[in-house]
C-alpha cells in the first residue's frame, strides 16, 4: 500500500533538488523571447508557428515542444486545443516577460541566474562557521568581492545595471502609485547608490521641480545613460562624504552592508539633510517571517542573497528600528507598505 506521507515528502525534496530547473528553463523562455512572440502575434500559437519565430534556425522542435511542456506545467505558458490543434498563450506570469512595460521582469531573471551570480550559493556552508569568515561567498565563487568584480568586468556590470534597473522600475512604478507623497515637499534630493538614475527618473515625472542629484561609485555613473538632463550624476563615496539635500534616498542600499556600516552610513545622511524637515528616504525590505505574505519567502531569499554576496542582511522592524533610532541617534522613523517587496522607511534625524 502506497504510503501518501512519505510520497509527498520525497515528492516535496525532489523538488527542490531540482528546484533551479525552473530558473533555468524560465532564462531559457526569455532568451527565445517565448512571451514577445505570442504576445505580438495577438492569439495563441501552434509548435510550428513559434518555432519559425524563433530568432535562432532552424528549431528541434521536440526539444521545444518538451520546454514548453515543462513551461506549461509551472503555469508561465498556456496550453490549449483550438479547431483540433495544440496551441500555446500566455499564463499570467508570462505578462511580467513581455518587453515595454514598467513591470517587466526579464532583466533581474537575467542577472539573478546568471552563473557567476548564482556560484555563490554553493559556499552557504562555509557562512556558518563561528566567525563567519572574511571573505563573503562571492569572494570564495569568484576571487574577488563583488564591488571589485562588476568594476573589472564591464560586460556583468552591465547586467547587474540593467537588472537593478528592471527592479527599480518595478518598485517605484508600486511606490509612485500607493505612497507618492513621501517626496511631496522636498526642493533637492540625493540618490545614495542611485545606480543609473532609472528610480530617480520615476520620481522626477511626478516632481518635475525637485533637484536631483545621484550618487554612486564611479564605474556606476560611468554606465549611466546620456540624455537624462533632469540628474546631476555625482562620483563618490559615501562611506567618506554624502552630498547636502532636503531629503537623501537610499533604495536597496543598506541591506548590502552590516549594521556598524549602516549606522556610519546613517550618520553621515543625517549630516547631510537640515534640522528642519529633513529626512532620509529608506526603500528596503522589511521581514516579515511571521506572516503568510505573498513576497514572504522571496524577502528571507533576498536575505541569503545579501549574506552571500556581500554579509549584509534583510532585517525586520525591530532591527530597523534599533538601526535607525537606538544606534544612528534618529528621532523616528514610519514604515509604508506597498505593492513590492520592498517597502518605504522615512527616518526622521531630528
Amino acid at each position: 500500500m502506497i504510503n501518501k506521507e512519505n510520497l509527498s515528502s520525497q515528492a516535496k525534496l525532489w523538488n527542490y533538488i531540482y528546484g533551479f530547473a525552473d530558473s533555468l528553463v524560465l532564462k531559457c523562455a526569455v532568451q527565445l523571447d517565448l512571451a514577445n512572440i505570442i504576445h505580438d502575434h495577438g492569439t495563441p500559437m501552434t509548435l510550428s508557428e513559434l518555432s519559425s519565430r524563433l530568432p535562432s534556425q532552424p528549431v528541434n522542435e521536440d526539444a521545444l515542444y518538451r520546454v514548453m511542456r515543462y513551461l506549461v506545467h509551472i503555469k508561465i505558458f498556456t496550453k490549449s486545443s483550438i479547431d483540433g490543434e495544440l496551441r500555446y498563450g500566455l499564463a499570467p506570469p508570462a505578462k511580467f516577460l513581455v518587453k515595454g512595460w514598467d513591470n517587466c521582469m526579464v532583466g533581474s531573471i537575467l542577472l539573478m541566474v546568471d552563473t557567476d551570480f548564482m556560484a555563490p550559493y554553493h559556499y552557504i556552508k562555509d557562512e556558518l562557521s563561528s566567525d563567519g569568515g572574511t571573505c563573503t561567498a562571492f569572494e570564495k565563487a569568484s576571487g574577488t568581492n563583488i564591488w571589485e568584480y562588476l568594476a573589472e568586468h564591464p560586460e556583468k556590470n552591465q547586467l547587474f545595471n540593467e537588472g537593478m534597473a528592471n527592479e527599480s522600475r518595478i518598485t517605484m512604478s508600486a511606490l509612485m502609485k500607493d505612497y507618492s507623497s513621501s517626496f511631496e515637499g522636498i526642493t533637492t534630493l540625493v540618490d545614495v547608490g542611485g545606480g543609473t538614475g532609472t528610480t530617480v527618473r520615476y520620481i522626477a515625472k511626478a516632481f518635475p521641480n525637485i533637484k536631483y542629484t545621484v550618487y554612486d561609485l564611479p564605474h556606476v555613473i560611468a554606465d549611466a545613460p546620456a540624455g537624462y538632463t533632469e540628474i546631476n550624476f555625482v562620483q563618490g563615496d559615501m562611506f567618506k562624504y554624502i552630498p547636502n539635500a532636503d531629503a537623501i534616498m537610499m533604495k536597496g542600499v543598506l541591506h548590502d552592508w552590516d549594521d556598524n556600516e549602516c549606522i556610519e552610513i546613517l550618520k553621515r545622511c543625517k549630516d547631510a539633510v537640515p534640522r528642519d524637515g529633513g529626512k532620509v528616504i529608506i526603500i528596503d525590505v522589511v521581514l516579515n517571517v511571521k506572516s503568510e505574505h505573498p513576497y514572504t519567502k522571496m524577502r528571507l531569499t533576498f536575505d541569503l542573497d545579501m549574506m552571500l554576496n556581500n554579509k549584509g542582511k534583510e532585517r525586520t522592524e525591530e532591527e530597523w528600528k534599533k538601526l535607525i533610532q537606538d544606534d544612528a541617534g534618529y528621532k523616528g522613523y514610519k514604515i509604508t507598505q506597498i505593492s513590492a517587496l520592498q517597502s518605504v522607511i522615512e527616518a526622521y534625524p531630528y
